[in-house]
């Protein structure tokens, strides 16, 4: 693959991350994208520690995407933000990779009316869009560890999800719209047509923990999922799925030469794997430079992601 030139929008939490496995796919991060001019040198300084980053800061996009010309946009700012800087980078000719939910806005008939207009531009300009939900990525390493279960014919689906607050506690709704796309991807990934039948869902929004039982219909195969993500002060967190009662415990951890692995536990028995973030990351820049046809999670998947949460969200 060529080497493809990155922008981050919003380096200084997930995008670190992003950053990172860009560069160490092959791709050249080229800028960065703050908020705050007085906090750049300092993300720009960490950047450059965990991988030789010798970008530009930029706190204005327009001036940006005009000295950079990047040829990929990996967007991890505030939810808010997403629809707008994927307008912009699109319109300036860019791929986007924007960390989930793609979109959100303050009515849901609001966020499919941005979705789809994203959507429509992409295709009209022949762009990839693709959202970073990289839980959608964990089936393979599934099902080297349960060989004998076939996710795709499973009749029962359970996930439980848990994240540090980091000092600010959230209620059940606002961990649901941060984290319910990763429990949802790992649905739409087993099945990608995947619909909720509206009389099967029920919901549990309580303190720090949100839960949702519902059955989905994926072209005339039913299963019954049991969704569960939580807010914790501190680890360890809990971050589990199942099909068909075959579970398994996800964590991660550096391998002995420093490069940090996805871990997938069932019944103590361990398989390493690379980064889920990562897999996702040089993925995308495949579907990019041709290599692969699209995105893990691409636009249509992460349409209907927005239309699960959407839906359980308006009968908490």
């Amino acid at each position: 693959m060529k080497a493809l030139r990155v922008a981050i929008a919003g380096a200084g939490g997930i995008g670190r991350h992003h950053a990172k496995w860009h560069a160490q796919g092959g791709s050249e991060v080229v800028a960065i994208l703050g908020s705050q001019a007085d906090r750049i040198p300092t993300t720009s300084r960490q950047l450059q520690e965990l991988f030789g980053f010798h970008g530009r800061g930029y706190t204005d996009f327009d001036d940006l995407l005009a000295r950079e010309r990047p040829d990929v946009i990996d967007i991890c700012t505030p939810n808010e933000a997403h629809f707008d800087l994927a307008r912009q980078a699109l319109d300036a000719g860019c791929h986007v990779l924007c960390e989930k939910p793609l979109v959100w806005a303050s009515t849901s008939t609001t966020a499919f009316e941005q979705a789809r207009s994203l959507v429509d531009q992409a295709e009209a300009l022949g762009l990839h869009l693709g959202m970073c939900s990289q839980y959608a990525t964990s089936l393979a390493q599934y099902r080297r560890l349960c060989p004998l279960i076939d996710p795709t014919t499973s009749s029962s689906f359970a996930v439980e999800m848990e994240t540090l607050s980091r000092g600010q506690p959230r209620d059940a709704a606002a961990i649901w719209v941060d984290m319910g796309p990763h429990p949802l991807s790992l649905i739409l990934a087993a099945w990608p047509t995947a619909s909720l039948l509206p009389n099967s869902l029920r919901v549990a929004f309580e303190g720090r923990t949100a839960m949702a039982w519902f059955t989905i219909d994926a072209e005339g195969h039913h299963c019954r999922c049991h969704v569960t993500v939580r807010d914790r002060d501190e680890g360890p967190l809990v971050r589990r799925f199942s099909f068909d009662d075959h579970a398994v415990d996800l964590s991660g951890r550096a391998d002995d030469e420093g490069v940090y692995r996805s871990v997938m536990t069932q019944d103590g028995v361990e398989d390493l794997g690379d980064d889920l973030m990562r897999l996702l990351i040089e993925q995308f820049a495949r579907a990019v430079c041709g290599d692969d046809s699209e995105p893990i999670v691409p636009p249509r998947v992460a349409m209907r992601n927005l239309g699960l949460q959407a839906t359980i969200l308006a009968v908490a």
